[in-house]
């Protein structure tokens, strides 16, 4: 069979490799080589490290219930009514009010001020209420919570 060996046809290719000499690097080609190799090494790794820690950063939000509030974002309790500040203003609230028989919620909507007041039930006994993102997970069961605050 012939083959080509970038100059000429060849009948095999084992006479193609027996003609071409071998090229030899000279000791600069070699270090720009293996420098070349370690830099993309190490991007690679760093790559890796920056996906783990954004991984497990996310990991620890949006759990549900007991979520850490967020730093700025408010939550107060008078009489019948709840008030959050600090709330975000490009997504979607919920809210949740938890208590001796579960958890129950609602989507109260979009906010552009980052404040919400929301009107609630009469309390038999302690009860935490939530500000929260979207839901998702079994039953919307998993949301992160934006501001939490309890009374009773």
């Amino acid at each position: 069979m012939a083959y080509w060996n970038g100059t000429r046809w060849l009948d095999d290719k084992s006479s193609a490799r027996a003609s071409t000499p071998a090229r030899i690097m000279s000791s600069r080609e070699r270090r720009t080589r293996h420098v070349l190799g370690a830099l993309t090494e190490g991007a690679m790794l760093s790559l890796i490290v920056v996906a783990l820690i954004s991984g497990t950063t996310m990991a620890g939000r949006g759990k549900g219930a007991g979520n850490q509030a967020f730093a700025n974002a408010g939550c107060t309790v008078d009489g019948s009514t709840v008030t959050g500040t600090g709330l975000p203003t490009d997504q979607v609230l919920n809210f949740m009010v938890t208590d001796g028989s579960g958890t129950d919620g609602w989507v109260l909507g979009w906010t552009d001020t980052g404040s919400w007041s929301e009107p609630v039930p009469a309390r038999s006994g302690p009860t935490t209420y939530e500000f929260a993102s979207k839901t998702w997970g079994p039953n919307g069961s998993k949301y992160t919570v934006f501001a939490s605050c309890q009374a009773g």
